[in-house]
């Protein structure tokens, strides 16, 4: 098997936000302003996007860019870098059980993900 490029997991992470978000292409076109064509070969690893075209999606699925770019790099299935090998601000600063609850909480359905905000909100009370 090929060994995976930096934009396969881009587009693979530009396509989970895009579900999770119940976007189309053609949504995320609109709201991006980035060519549905162009974005289809994102999704499929096919074009390395710009800095300015990572923002541009990256804010039209309401995420910060490098938030975009590290969950490439921190594909569930097959890591590009390990977790260790990325430091950002925010998240070097939170503890170990924070950046697992943040991490599991990613990669849950989003009816899931709000069900577990619900109960923490309560255990918070």
């Amino acid at each position: 098997m090929a060994q995976r490029r930096l934009a396969d997991y881009i587009g693979l992470t530009v396509r989970r936000l895009r579900a999770d978000r119940d976007f189309t292409l053609q949504a995320l076109a609109d709201e991006s302003g980035v060519s549905k064509s162009y974005l289809g070969d994102i999704e499929k690893g096919r074009k390395n996007p710009t800095t300015d075209v990572i923002e541009a999606i990256a804010d039209a699925l309401g995420v910060p860019a490098r938030e975009l770019l590290y969950h490439a790099a921190l594909d569930d299935e097959d890591p590009f870098l390990q977790s260790e090998q990325l430091t950002l601000e925010d998240v070097a600063e939170e503890d170990a059980e924070t950046r697992e609850l943040v991490h599991l909480a990613r990669s849950m359905r989003p009816s899931d993900r709000r069900m577990l905000l619900d109960v923490a909100r309560r255990l918070t009370r």
